[in-house]
């Protein structure tokens, strides 16, 4: 099997996956919010500046099996991209906002990425 043809598999598997749950009435897993307490928040800070989801909260794998992370894994995700010029954020496979709390998530693999992550997988985004 060549790679194109592998990621397609893959991207078809995905979204297979998310069909056959959203069809069986299955719910988005739920994550633990990281954020501070509103007492240890400073008051100066106003609320609308605050990003969407922290990146904290973009790391939690808790919803995801043991065979998600695996899958993960073997593609080699990583939160922080070595390569200045490669990222999630200009990888084609990224979808943008797509996880339950906010995160952005790939076509390839479960969960929730950070834009600024990495995996052996990346393809440019064309413009």
């Amino acid at each position: 099997m060549n790679r194109k043809n592998f990621l397609k598999s893959m991207a078809l598997g995905a979204a297979s996956t998310s069909i056959l749950v959203a069809a069986c009435g299955g719910d988005a897993p739920k994550t633990e919010s990281t954020t501070a307490p509103a007492a240890e928040t400073p008051a100066e800070v106003p609320a609308e500046t605050a990003p969407a989801a922290s990146t904290a909260d973009c790391n939690d794998l808790s919803g995801l099996t043991e065979a998600e992370i695996k899958q993960r894994e073997s593609v080699g995700y990583v939160t922080a991209s070595t390569e200045a010029d490669k990222n999630c954020a200009n990888c084609r496979f990224m979808q943008e906002g797509n996880q339950p709390n906010g995160c952005s998530g790939c076509q390839l693999f479960k969960g929730p990425i950070v834009p600024e992550g990495y995996c052996k997988s990346w393809f440019k985004k064309e413009a």
